[in-house]
């Protein structure tokens, strides 16, 4: 998550491995709308005329890089890290909608446009080749807190004390279990080392508040970076930002990027998302921007409705009966 929204979004198309029983399963659909930081990208030819640049090489100008263990990689949406080739991907995308935007123009202007009756926004979930994206059922999303990666000690215990609480507000909305994986917290090597993700201290320069990944990220990346400024920052609740990193976690997007929030919200890509619910500009996936949203990122009504689409209810809510088997 990112304090400031002139950023845009995008999403990876490459599956997730498994890990320990933990292997997302695609039951599953990356989205799009531009922030200030990508204005400038805003003027490419639709049709790609000598001398544009392409849209994939003012992304890459002008999108922040940082480098993570040695790839490097680009922030987008804010608190999205994406490769070279996975923004290609977005860029590419982008400019077959702004092509089809322009043509559902055109033909508007001379009376053939067509406007749906219906519409269905709300919580957005990652999906692969049109199937939601979600851990295998029975996943338990253990992690750890590597404590050797923080400065200090106080700065380490808040976030062990705002990765239990924001864990504990999604085990309470739907069936997800996560576990802190504490004894593996002092360990020097690099790495989940038996948990399924890692959270550690990343200095990117203020290019993000916080950064998660989503489960068909490739395993490499599946670690939750927790930028200095987290600490300092006074924007936005700092337990309310890990509620909306651990969504990316589960699978969800961003709630602004519909055609319906804000135009001053960040854009993003939507070869690669779905909608499960009705748009929530209060939910805890959406950016406080245009002058909306919320800036303690709490899970809403309709996150809780979104999310048990995907998870079910909560696990503490079933009685579980063994078959005898």
């Amino acid at each position: 998550m990112s304090e400031h929204f002139d950023v845009t979004a995008g999403a990876t198309d490459e599956p997730a491995r498994a890990n320990g029983g933990n292997e997302p399963m695609l039951i599953r659909p990356g989205s799009g709308r531009d922030g200030a930081g990508l204005g400038a990208a805003r003027g490419f030819s639709a049709n790609g005329g000598v001398g544009h640049q392409s849209l994939f090489d003012k992304l890459r100008a002008g999108l922040r890089p940082v480098d993570v263990d040695g790839e490097r990689l680009y922030v987008a949406e804010g608190d999205t890290l994406l490769t070279e080739a996975e923004l290609q991907v977005y860029a590419d995308e982008r400019e077959q909608r702004e092509r089809l935007w322009s043509a559902i123009g055109a033909a508007s202007d001379v009376g053939l446009g067509t406007e749906p009756l219906a519409r269905s926004r709300g919580l957005v979930v990652q999906t692969q080749a049109g199937r939601i994206v979600r851990w295998k059922p029975g996943s338990v999303l253990s992690y750890r807190v590597a404590r050797n990666t923080f400065p200090d000690q106080q700065s380490y215990d808040l976030v062990v004390a705002g990765m239990q609480k924001a864990t504990r507000d999604w085990e309470l909305t739907c069936g997800c279990d996560f576990r802190h994986r504490a004894e593996l917290d002092q360990r020097p090597e690099s790495g989940a080392l038996g948990a399924v993700f890692w959270v550690r201290y990343y200095d990117s320069g203020g290019a993000f508040l916080a950064a998660a990944f989503f489960p068909n990220d490739p395993r490499s990346r599946w670690h939750v970076l927790i930028d200095p400024t987290l600490f300092t920052q006074t924007t936005f609740d700092r337990v309310g930002i890990f509620r909306h990193e651990l969504g990316h976690v589960l699978g969800f997007r961003h709630e602004h990027i519909r055609k319906g929030a804000p135009p001053a919200c960040p854009d993003e890509p939507t070869y690669d998302a779905k909608n499960v619910t009705v748009y929530d500009p209060q939910s805890v996936m959406h950016y406080f921007c245009g002058g909306i949203g919320s800036r303690e990122l709490r899970i809403t009504e309709l996150d809780r409705s979104g999310s048990q689409q995907v998870y079910g209810p909560p696990l503490g809510q079933l009685a579980f009966v063994d078959d005898g088997a």
